[in-house]
């Protein structure tokens, strides 16, 4: 029934997930961006990829409240989305903004060193998605929720991306602020090395 269930209702979800990216490809199709349409197109993919990084980071809370917990069958789901969107803020700057110009990127990685800090975070979401598989969980057995993890890493480079860029609006790093950072206070207690220092005590 579960696998029926989940059968039934994935292509729903996927097209929910997809809908920011149908919305950013046709209002760019309609020139609703011009001129400039890769400044706004990476603040819009960036803003979702970070909406979908916040979602993984709940699913541990949410997946154990009683009625809630089917969310649990989307964690991966989600994190594929997550990937997704990272990714098309990846190219969208590549393409859109610097044009592919490596003169372009080489001033950038001079000028804008908040890019190094969304780097990582992607590194990270690729690493992590990559080993999000059946097959990689069991080559990797007891070492795959320990690499995992990092996903607590990606998060404070999300949030190191978005403060490190502030100008004038501080909004969008506020508000990633005030659902990452009880998120990640939350896992302490889960860390290896919080319960061996409490051990301890």
């Amino acid at each position: 029934m579960a696998g029926f269930w989940d059968r039934k209702e994935k292509p729903y979800v996927l097209i929910l997930f997809a809908l920011p990216f149908l919305w950013m490809f046709l209002s760019l199709l309609m020139g609703q961006y011009f001129p400039d349409p890769g400044k706004l197109l990476m603040r819009l993919s960036g803003i979702w990829a970070s909406i979908f990084v916040v979602a993984v980071m709940a699913m541990t809370l949410i997946g154990k409240i009683g009625g809630l917990k089917f969310v649990n069958r989307y964690r991966r789901f989600i994190g594929l989305t997550a990937f997704f969107y990272s990714l098309l803020h990846f190219i969208i700057y590549l393409i859109l903004f610097a044009g592919l110009s490596w003169t372009w990127i080489a001033s950038d990685l001079i000028e804008k060193p908040y890019i190094y800090a969304g780097v990582l975070a992607l590194v990270i979401i690729v690493i992590l998605t990559v080993t999000s598989t059946k097959f990689m969980m069991r080559k990797l057995g007891k070492r795959w929720k320990p690499l995992h993890r990092f996903m607590y890493l990606a998060a404070i480079a999300i949030l190191a991306h978005l403060w490190w860029q502030v100008k004038d609006d501080i909004s969008l790093a506020v508000y990633f602020s005030l659902l990452l950072i009880p998120l990640l206070i939350s896992k302490i207690p889960t860390l290896p090395i919080y319960k061996h220092f409490f051990k301890k005590i």
